[in-house]
């Protein structure tokens, strides 16, 4: 690899260039040589307004946190982490307005060069906000980083909080771990309210979850969380959100949950409950045969007492099961009725026949003996368990096609929910299951980089 030549630093923090001869004590000598012109080595704070051109390539070369402050990128602009350790940090003083288009998008990613990058390699995009999350005291630090770090605070009583807008927006390679369970995603999304914009969103290859939501209230359209580590989609501590047009693909290796649904695993039935609702998604795991894959891998795991409604949705191929339903509390809530999954796609998923792992190995009960088969395929829910929803190619990680097929069944319109638009979120013409209808909303915008 070659070294970096000195070049111009720009102090995004005070807002004013400064010559430096070298570059900083925390470079990462394996970053890939780059036009030393385009180069703007970011490691300090930001605090005051900012805006990132795409004429330049901008380096994180520490977790950088913005305070304060609204940091706005361009679109077509490229950020890169280095892995000394780097993140992107936005403070819930604080915005990050980062709207590409669908002809430039905003690209997040490791600093090595094509070939080299690998999930971990950064630790992503952070977004911190005053909205309402159920933990004791209202207000939490976000997982990933040191305790003693004390910008990380979330949560507060502002339901309408504005963490900025990620919109044609890619994050690729990042996620890292500090320590067992305290891990940054390739988006972390603490405490954000619902005037916060994420649409046409892809998270790539992170090492651990796609993006994850720590309570709030935002929302999310046009999601593509691709080849995660973990879990594609992850929420925990109250969330209430609304999500409109999602594709998760797991890989075979490590990939774990298409979801993975929490409450609060330290108090269940904490409140605000953990209550988002979901239309039109497509799930697909490995297509690998059951107990092959690197991990369980389960289409939806939903525990700790969370509620939620899931509708419009395929489950495709995941390597286990479909669905795996966990805890006394979050049976509670499927008997309530806040938690279902209805007008949905089950298709070649491992023990779908039997569904729940009690049925598989009974000694792993851990729901008293809810039976998710019984309940998914009652005729009431509208599921379709037998239909292959012929899908272009939704296992190829390199060039993936999660269109339907002109014949398939979850085209039909009287075999989907039609959303429910009274809160202004929903389309409402998406009468189809699944993440795409006969028009491919991920053309030209998204990637699927091996390394």
């Amino acid at each position: 690899m070659k070294k970096l030549l000195p070049l111009l630093v720009l102090v995004a923090a005070c807002g004013k260039t400064t010559a430096k001869p070298t570059l900083s004590s925390r470079a990462d000598p394996a970053c890939a040589a780059l036009d030393t012109a385009k180069i703007v080595e970011v490691f300090e704070t930001i605090t005051q307004d900012t805006t990132w051109t795409k004429d330049k390539v901008y380096r994180l070369e520490d977790h950088i946190f913005i305070e304060g402050a609204t940091l706005t990128i361009e679109p077509g602009t490229r950020v890169e982490g280095q892995t000394v350790g780097s993140s992107l940090v936005v403070t819930s003083s604080a915005r990050l307005i980062a709207s590409g288009t669908k002809d430039e998008p905003i690209v997040f990613t490791s600093c090595r060069a094509e070939g080299e990058r690998e999930p971990g390699d950064w630790g992503g995009v952070v977004l911190l906000g005053k909205a309402p999350i159920n933990v004791t005291g209202g207000t939490e630090k976000i997982e990933g980083f040191p305790a003693a770090e004390g910008r990380t605070s979330y949560g507060g009583t502002d339901a309408t909080h504005d963490c900025g807008t990620l919109r044609y927006v890619r994050v690729e390679f990042a996620g890292f771990e500090l320590a067992k369970d305290n891990e940054l995603n390739g988006i972390t999304v603490g405490g954000c309210g619902n005037k916060t914009t994420i649409d046409f969103v892809q998270s790539h290859m992170g090492q651990d979850d796609a993006i994850e939501f720590f309570g709030g209230t935002v929302n999310a359209k046009h999601l593509v969380l691709t080849q995660a580590d973990d879990d594609g989609l992850d929420w925990d501590y109250g969330w209430t959100g609304m999500v409109q047009f999602m594709i998760v693909q797991q890989n075979g290796v490590v990939g774990d949950n298409g979801i993975e649904a929490d409450n609060n695993g330290k108090a269940l039935d904490a409140l605000p409950r953990s209550h988002p609702i979901i239309y039109n998604a497509t799930l697909s795991g490995s297509a690998k045969a059951p107990k092959t894959a690197g991990k369980t891998q389960t289409g939806a795991l939903l525990r700790r007492g969370t509620a939620g409604e899931i509708y419009n949705t395929i489950f495709l191929s995941f390597t286990d099961f479909p669905v795996d339903i966990r805890d006394a509390a979050t049976v509670a809530q499927m008997n309530a009725g806040a938690l279902t999954i209805e007008s949905s796609c089950f298709f070649n998923n491992g023990f779908q026949g039997a569904w729940d792992d009690v049925v598989v190995k009974p000694e792993d009960d851990d729901d008293g003996g809810f039976n998710e088969g019984a309940f998914f395929t009652d005729v009431t829910r509208h599921n379709l368990v037998s239909d292959d929803p012929l899908l272009t190619a939704p296992t190829n990680l390199v060039q993936p096609g999660f269109k339907p097929q002109s014949s398939s069944s979850v085209l039909l319109p009287t075999n989907a929910r039609t959303p429910d638009a009274s809160s202004g979120f929903f389309d409402a013409s998406a009468k189809y299951i699944g993440a795409i209808g006969t028009v491919d909303w991920t053309e030209s915008w998204t990637a699927y980089p091996v390394n």
